[in-house]
């Protein structure tokens, strides 16, 4: 602490964030005399806060209706033991800058509300549409679901719709999950009082409007006024990438988050680095997300130590953010919108730009990018900071926040993890290209797809999409073709997109045999399968329906587009 002065610039490194929050709420371009002036008071009054590595103070500024308004401040300490990454680097440098209006939410965290046990989120994914809630089987499988349900519940405190009820069986807290069944139909989740001294309350039930005891027990007390489901945008501009606006990542920044890049971008990154390379080693073993970051952590002192290796990876992710950029110029729904609930009450959309930092076919990292309003000149002037680097997980579970993402965008299926294929191959989710279709595959690969390197011997038959984008399927006699539902669900041998390209099909659709030469395909699900034959006649199969196959049919599943079987 003997290197605290009154002089904030004498100690502490300013950061573009910090310039830009207190020029968001101003609408000014004074942020920096504004935080020498705040701290100024601070140190002289002894009015600032000393935590471990983190002092904060506040600053009393006016807002842009000329309101008072007071920011929090955050200063962190620079690591003493890591390398600088700049020559005579200072002690401090805002960490944050939050505003301070009294808007502490009473609960931080849903599990300070209310109390999920393990059942309940399972019941909540079987009653659910089908989409995938966990990047691996850890956290029994919940994990995307936790994250999503926690800030979905923040989210309707800040909006105060969790209502709250009373009736002969007693009192109860209810919210919309923003999820629905198969029917469309919302789900609540239902709450009752916790005897236990944990949270509150405890859930008691997930539930449709009618549906179970906690459903009836909703319209008899409620009615028709239902809890409404959250609201995290007014117009589309809000949430659509105005790719027209200038990209100013923080570098800087960005230069610290290589712990956030997928292992195999880092191999080749970071070759002949013999201090990063067991670090990775490790890291690609490991299939915990957090975990892997953990076991990466190290890397920021590889680079700092390293100038070669340093202003190489500086071009690297210089030329991967103006790639974001053009391809979000080109396609602005490469840039999915996301939602970040905050620690105090409110939140703030921001976009997910997908980071080529070793092919450009490749996701290897997320660029999180803000949009910035600020007067210039008297005039609005708006931009995006890139302000940070996340993981292609924590850029999933950011965007599922905000809307349902799988089968929207190719790129963000590759938050999940690699898989063996059958032909025991690794075959990374999101399939060879994660630009090929704004329809993303699976959660799980597209197991056997075919490629110019197959053995020809091998080959024994290919169904072929009329969308070439998605792919040929490598067919092989006993080969089950289906949708895995979950990450815990035994994974079909010929895995189809998710179900918003294939209506309804089943976890495991039907299986095709090959006896004496001849093809068939037996149905197992009540979905029908329907068979065009060489002639021009339709065919519709039932549950346990077998048919022969000629090459040149083609197969539809539960309505999908027609795939033509070719032997």
């Amino acid at each position: 602490m003997d290197t605290i002065t009154g002089d904030l610039f004498e100690f502490c490194a300013i950061t573009n964030a910090a310039r830009e929050a207190v020029n968001r709420t101003t609408g000014g371009t004074d942020a920096e005399d504004l935080l020498k002036a705040g701290w100024k008071l601070a140190f002289a009054d002894k009015s600032y806060k000393c935590m471990r590595d983190i002092i904060r103070f506040q600053v009393s500024v006016r807002d842009q209706a000329g309101e008072e308004q007071v920011l929090v401040v955050k200063l962190k300490q620079n690591d003493p033991n890591k390398k600088p990454a700049r020559k005579n680097p200072k002690p401090y440098y805002t960490y944050g800058v939050d505003r301070e209006d009294g808007s502490q939410r009473p609960y931080q965290r849903l599990w300070d509300f209310a109390y999920v046990s393990d059942s309940a989120y399972k019941q909540l994914m079987d009653l659910a549409l089908p989409e995938p809630w966990s990047f691996t089987d850890r956290d029994g499988g919940h994990e995307i679901l936790s994250w999503y349900l926690n800030g979905t519940f923040l989210h309707l405190l800040d909006e105060e719709k969790i209502r709250y009820g009373q009736d002969a069986q007693g009192k109860f807290a209810v919210f919309c999950t923003g999820l629905v069944n198969r029917n469309f139909e919302d789900i609540y989740c239902f709450c009752e009082p916790n005897s236990k001294a944990k949270a509150e309350w405890i859930v008691k039930s997930f539930c449709t409007k009618g549906s179970g005891n906690a459903g009836k027990r909703l319209v008899r007390a409620l009615g028709t006024d239902m809890p409404q489901r959250a609201v995290y945008y007014r117009t589309l501009t809000d949430v659509v990438y105005d790719g027209s606006f200038e990209l100013v990542p923080d570098f800087e920044h960005l230069m610290l988050r290589w712990n956030r890049v997928e292992p195999s971008a880092l191999r080749v990154l970071f070759a002949g680095s013999a201090e990063a390379a067991p670090l990775i080693d490790e890291a690609e073993r490991e299939s915990d997300p957090k975990k892997r970051q953990e076991l990466l952590e190290p890397l920021k002192g590889i680079v700092d130590g390293d100038e070669r290796l340093r202003r190489s990876l500086w071009r690297a992710l210089s030329d991967a953010c103006e790639l974001a950029q053009t391809r979000a110029r080109y396609m602005f729904s490469s840039a999915i919108p996301s939602w970040n609930p905050k620690r105090s009450k409110g939140g703030e959309v921001f976009f997910c730009l997908p980071l080529s930092l070793v092919d450009v076919d490749r996701v290897d990292a997320v660029l999180v990018a803000r949009r910035i309003e600020v007067q210039r000149d008297g005039a609005p002037y708006c931009y995006y900071e890139g302000e940070t680097i996340y993981s292609l997980q924590m850029a999933y579970e950011h965007a599922r926040t905000l809307q349902r993402v799988d089968g929207l965008m190719g790129w963000i299926e590759s938050a999940f993890p690699s898989v063996v294929a059958a032909e025991g191959s690794i075959t990374p989710a999101g399939g060879d290209s994660a630009f090929l279709s704004t329809i993303a595959p699976s959660m799980t690969p597209q197991l056997g797809n075919d490629d110019e390197q197959d053995d020809p011997s091998s080959r024994l038959a290919r169904l072929m999409p009329e969308d070439p984008a998605m792919g040929t399927y490598v067919v092989r006699p006993g080969d089950v073709i289906g949708v895995a539902r979950r990450s815990s669900d035994p994974a079909p041998d010929i895995v189809l997109p998710s179900i918003r390209t294939f209506k309804y099909v089943s976890q495991r659709h039907g299986t095709f045999t090959c006896a004496g030469g001849t093809w068939s395909y037996e149905q197992h699900d009540v979905n029908g399968t329907k068979v065009r034959h060489l002639d021009g006649s339709v065919q519709k199969l039932t549950k346990g329906s077998k048919i022969e196959l000629a090459s040149g049919d083609e197969l539809s599943f539960a309505e999908s587009a027609w795939m033509k079987f070719m032997v």
